[in-house]
């Protein structure tokens, strides 16, 4: 399993009594989204989030579950995330254990509380490395990076927006039925992501802030522990 291989959604602590029925960010598709954008075709609402979002960094802490088809019981996890251009994304996991990712479009770097390391090159791994470009596509605010990864779908509701991704890339699309990022006005709230094997992933995210460049260097610590040639 893929995820759990790239460390992107890691969790290990169970946190409930009685089983959870697991969202379904895939389901009713049709009736939620029309049809999918065109290059050309951008609605107003989805280019000012984007507007805002791109060449910006982006930072926020999240509270993560995995609902695991073999598991009764989903997993949990909470964190920091932080998201620099050119840098990748930083993954920082507090609960249930201490751990640190970086993840770029060329390996993912985690280190374990005890200093340990361990980096995993995706040159060689088409299938990763076609997630954690798509991943990060996720974060980047350009319209031509999502639509190069994705079949995207955008519905506004209320306040309220949400955008429908479906990979186009293979190997990606093996792996991942859809995701689905939640959001009000230009705030990003949550990210559901559905695989292929039915298990789904979401994480709420709190405290998000647009870290314009200015701000990067406070940032920049976090991303150079790793053997990043």
């Amino acid at each position: 399993m893929w995820l759990v291989m790239l460390g992107l959604m890691l969790t290990s602590a169970m946190a409930a009594e009685s089983a959870e029925a697991p969202p379904t960010p895939c389901a009713d598709w049709d009736h939620r989204f029309q049809q999918p954008l065109t290059h050309t075709m951008v609605p107003e609402a989805l280019r000012r989030i984007l507007a805002v979002h791109q060449g910006q960094g982006f930072t926020s802490r999240f509270a993560e579950t995995k609902h695991i088809g073999l598991l009764r019981r989903p997993l949990r996890s909470t964190g920091q995330l932080v998201f620099i251009p050119r840098q990748g994304l930083y993954r920082q996991l507090n609960s249930p254990f201490q751990q640190e990712m970086v993840i770029t479009d060329s390996a993912i770097y985690q280190r374990y509380a005890s200093g340990a390391t361990e980096t995993m090159a995706l040159a060689k791994l088409p299938a990763a490395k076609a997630f954690v470009e798509a991943f990060l596509a996720v974060f980047s605010g350009s319209w031509d990076t999502l639509h190069t990864h994705f079949h995207v779908y955008f519905a506004v509701r209320g306040s309220g927006w949400q955008l429908g991704l479906k990979p186009t890339h293979p190997m990606m699309a093996k792996l991942i039925s859809c995701l689905v990022l939640e959001g009000e006005q230009e705030r990003l709230l949550a990210l559901h992501v559905q695989e292929s094997n039915g298990d789904v992933t979401s994480d709420r995210f709190s405290d998000a802030r647009i870290l314009p460049e200015s701000q990067w260097a406070a940032y920049r610590d976090r991303f150079h522990w790793p053997p990043i040639e």
